[in-house]
């Protein structure tokens, strides 16, 4: 299993607050969130690494 990476996903709509989970890629990442949220991966323009060590 590859390392999972702390990613922030931040959606199109503002009222929809960032999510932080642990995936593999950003790819990944977007698909869980919009699943997650009930959104389409394409309502997702940014996906972040989280740098905050305590995050880990």
């Amino acid at each position: 299993m590859p390392d999972l990476l702390p990613l922030r996903i931040h959606f199109e709509d503002p009222k929809i607050a960032p999510l932080d989970l642990d995936a593999s890629d950003a790819d990944d990442a977007r698909q869980l969130a919009a699943t997650r949220r009930g959104v389409p991966a394409g309502a997702i323009p940014k996906v972040k690494i989280i740098k905050d060590e305590s995050r880990r």
